[in-house]
């Protein structure tokens, strides 16, 4: 036994925030080790936790798996994560995890357990498919393996038993990440007419997530100085789009691109107010450059399956809205040479750059670099 607890928990005040403590000791040094079972916003949160605990509710040698994961991890990230991450918790532990797992004591959980689930998840019985993919399946592990090192750290268990077990092993089933840029170019010079061609251009081009495309503002555009600023996104959430700020300091940049691709933007702008005239009253104003036909939001799930009939018609393989901004990274390798510009134009986390909303700061270097994958593209580009 490393833990024995003494006397009742405790609620504390320690930076700005309400604790609840288990004062105990180590058995093998007599050292005194206290643990925290909880951080609450509020005193009254706090002591009701304290009274669970005290009771045998919560934290209790009878606690499960689900009374835990359900009763109080869950619930502690709901407003500490995004919504759609809160979502695909849910997801794990209500289809996945506590089906199976939840009626078992929290202390019993061994990796024997957990392995002996993981198999159920990921073997094929009978001819039948296995309940998950190993994508999946490592998903949902790592959700359990999240929540029990809390446990672990809130003092409800000794050691987390996922950590001691192995992961499914990866799916190698080969995949198109993106395409070759002669693929690429017949996709444009196939898309140039469709009146979201101009979108998956700048996709291409730019290497710009999906949801920073759909939701790129015309005031976030400049044609004349070929470059546009990435400062929101279209996301999913709960199965609505809805418009975000981004998720890392990195991901807002400036991005440049060349004269073709400036003339593609502007002549979609030109069908965009024509649309816009046409309907009348019934256009819906957003600012933003990709809309549906009555210029609301195009729904992500939507712009994913458009891509999908367009990539039939023009007879190239088949890759995701993802795999377009792979496209631009292995292209961007090798026409532009430079793989911290590349970093910088795509926006990865480990690029600490923020630039001021209403400034563009660009180097002689990013322009080159928009100006050469713009060439790349531009022998199919549109420009009427």
């Amino acid at each position: 036994m490393e833990w024995v607890k003494v006397g009742e928990p405790e609620v504390h005040r320690q930076r700005g925030k309400w604790v609840v403590r288990q004062g105990g000791y180590d058995p093998t040094s007599g050292r005194r080790r206290v643990r925290q079972l909880g951080t609450f916003d509020t005193k009254r949160a706090a002591m009701a936790r304290r009274k669970e605990l005290a009771e045998g509710r919560a934290g209790s040698e009878t606690e499960t798996v689900g009374e835990f994961l359900e009763g109080a991890w869950l619930p502690s990230k709901s407003g500490r994560v995004e919504p759609s991450t809160l979502d695909q918790y849910r997801w794990a532990v209500r289809r996945h995890i506590v089906p199976a797992l939840g009626a078992v004591r929290l202390g019993d959980l061994s990796p024997e357990i957990v392995d002996a689930w993981v198999g159920e998840l990921t073997v094929a019985r009978e001819g039948k498919k296995p309940r998950l993919g190993a994508t999946s399946a490592r998903l949902v592990r790592k959700v359990l393996s999240m929540a029990l090192q809390e446990a672990v750290e809130r003092g409800r268990l000794p050691r987390n038993p996922v950590a001691r077990t192995q992961p499914p092993r990866r799916d190698r089933t080969h995949r198109r990440l993106g395409w070759t840029l002669e693929e690429a170019r017949c996709f444009v010079a196939a898309t140039c007419g469709h009146r979201l061609g101009a979108a998956f251009h700048l996709a291409l081009v730019t290497g710009l997530r999906r949801g920073e495309v759909l939701g790129l503002r015309w005031e976030d555009l400049d044609t004349e100085g070929c470059r546009l600023r990435v400062v929101q996104q279209l996301a999913i959430e709960r199965g609505r789009p809805v418009l975000k700020v981004l998720k890392t300091e990195a991901s807002e940049r400036v991005v440049t691109f060349g004269a073709a691709t400036a003339a593609v933007l502007d002549a979609h702008r030109n069908a965009q107010r024509a649309e816009a005239a046409f309907v009348g009253d019934a256009w819906r104003e957003t600012g933003l450059v990709f809309t549906t036909a009555l210029g609301g939001w195009i729904d992500p799930n939507n712009f994913a399956r458009l891509m999908d009939s367009l990539i039939e018609e023009a007879g190239v393989p088949r890759i995701t809205p993802k795999g377009m901004r792979h496209t631009a990274q292995s292209v961007g390798r090798v026409v532009v040479g430079d793989d911290k510009v590349m970093q910088e134009r795509l926006g990865h986390a480990d690029i600490g750059v923020t630039l001021n909303t209403y400034t563009f700061t660009v180097t002689e270097q990013h322009q080159e670099a928009g100006r050469r994958l713009d060439d790349a593209f531009a022998s199919t580009a549109s420009t009427e």
